[in-house]
Order: structure tokens, then sequence, then C-alpha cells
């Protein structure tokens, strides 16, 4: 078990099905396993990239024990999102996770009816003060309907195991005021990371990114964060500009059906996201695949040496 910092490029797969809806541990087995050794710094699984709203709690368990036994023997910390309605659900995820090997944990503020501030402190300091894995706080207002009060996040990076935040924002700027905010709040040391494909391509923030395009294009987002980390300004220019038709491409179609197209073009044997979601339609799929195709004969060069 490695201790997870959520630094770095953080890698969030997507959890491979069968074409009747059901898992497909083997190509998740694969996947993870090329994965951890393709120069990311971690991998969450069950993230929204993993599908964790729409699996039951057996199919979450063999989802993290198939990925941690894939990235063993790799150096890979291999995390898990925890999130779920209920706190008594969320320890139970927690105590899955620890259980079945996991080097970390997310947890974002999942609720049919939006916490506020003090709710969502008190299901942070419950888990914390009941697990010794390392925990990252998620700020995803899209899905929870609630927005992370940066104060609210730096408070809680006191807690013992609490080690980073997990982040986005409407714009680069927004990010980075919300960057400044919390370095001179939270503990030192606290990492604070992006979240959102979208932002990453567009502002590529000085910053840990926490990725689903990351897990199909790993190459190409190792290079591209390393080139930010070490300054190498047109470097990252470039590899921007090189994802960018990419990116344009998928913000056009649902969040989820269109990153499950993408794995399928990027090689990951799966079917599409279960019902009620719904596959992109195939003109838009054969435009992903000429895109990534595109990005593959053209971009920056993305090789590198695995850590």
């Amino acid at each position: 078990m490695f201790s997870m910092t959520f630094s770095g490029v953080i890698a969030y797969p997507v959890t491979p099905l069968l074409p009747g809806g059901g898992l497909d541990l083997d190509s998740l087995e694969r996947s993870v396993a090329q994965l951890a050794r393709s120069g990311v710094s971690g991998i969450v699984v069950l993230g929204t990239s993993g599908l964790f709203a729409y699996l039951d709690p057996q199919e979450r368990a063999q989802v993290v024990r198939t990925a941690v036994d894939a990235a063993s023997g790799s150096g890979t910390p291999v995390g898990v999102g925890i999130s779920a309605i209920t706190t008594r659900e969320v320890m139970q995820f927690a105590y899955s996770a620890e259980n079945n090997g996991a080097d970390g944990l997310v947890l974002s503020p999942v609720s049919y009816i939006p916490l506020v501030s003090q709710e969502i402190a008190d299901q942070v300091e419950t888990v914390a003060s009941a697990m010794s894995l390392p925990l990252c706080l998620y700020n995803n207002p899209t899905t929870t309907g609630f927005t992370y009060p940066v104060e609210l996040a730096s408070e809680l990076s006191w807690l013992d195991n609490v080690v980073a935040f997990k982040d986005t924002a409407a714009s680069g700027r927004l990010f980075h005021s919300r960057q400044l905010l919390f370095a001179q709040q939270a503990e030192p040391g606290t990492v604070h990371g992006v979240s959102r494909d979208q932002l990453i391509v567009d502002e590529y923030p000085s910053a840990a990114w926490h990725s689903g395009m990351a897990a199909l294009l790993a190459p190409e987002f190792v290079a591209f964060h390393r080139a930010v980390a070490e300054g190498r300004a047109d470097d990252a220019a470039a590899w921007s500009a090189a994802l960018h038709p990419l990116m344009h491409l998928m913000s056009q179609e649902r969040p989820l059906s269109v990153l499950y197209a993408l794995a399928e073009v990027c090689g990951v044997r799966t079917s599409a996201p279960r019902r009620p979601l719904l596959p992109i339609p195939s003109h838009s799929k054969r435009l992903l695949s000429d895109a990534v195709e595109r990005l593959r004969s053209s971009a920056p060069s993305a090789t590198f040496v695995a850590e």
C-alpha cells in the first residue's frame, strides 16, 4: 500500500461494461494494468468517469479489487471514490475500499437534497476520524448542486488524513483565485488539484490534474502536464492546441456517454454506459475517432520515462 498524495496527473478510468450491462472485469484489469505503467501519478476508480452512481455495492467492491490487483507491482497508487447519498453508505464504501487494498479515498458531497456546509463538514469529519487512508475532498457542483467554499475545504484540510482538494471552477481565472486562497488558508502541504477536462485543456493550470481523459490518453496528458510543471510555455501551449479539437467535439455530447465512446475509440473494450444514459450517435463517434487519430499523428512528442 502506498501513501497517496493526489499530486501530478491522477487518471480516472471508465468502468468497462459488457453488452448486457454487466461489469467487464477482464477489460478493467487490462486497462488499469496498462494505465498503471503509463507514467500517471495515480489512478482513481469509481469516480464519475467510473460510473460509481450506477453500480451496486457488490459491483463497486469488485471494481476496487480488480483495479488494485491490476496495478500491483507498478508503484502507481490506486484511489477509490466513496461518494454516496448517506454517510452510512459512504462509510461502508470507505471500509470496503480499505479492506480491498486501496491507497486513498475521494469524497464529494453527493445528496438528493444539496447539502450545506455543516452537513458536509460532519460527513468529512466522520470519515477522517475512522479511516487511516489519505482523503481527497472533491468539489463537483455540476453533480452535487453544492459549490465547496474554499474556506470550508481549507478548514477541513487540517484534519489528519485530508491531504488534497480536487477543485473546479467556471474559468481559469476563478480557479486561480481559489488556488491562491486555498494556499493561504489550508494546512501547508495539502495538494490543490483541478478537475474538468475542458478547464485543463484550455487553461492548463499549474496544479495536480484530475482527469477522465488522462485515463485514455495517458502519454499525451503526462507530457502536457510535465511541460506545464517544468515551465515550458511553448510546449504547454502546443499541447493545448493539439488537444483542443478533440475537447471541442467532446463538449458537444453528454459527458459520460462521450467518455465511454472515447474509451472505445482508444482501445478499451466496453459498451455504452448503463441506461437511462444513451450512447452518442455513431457519426459523432466517428468524428472522435478521426480527432484521436489526428492528435496522435500531429501532437508534440509524448515520449517519457514512466516514474
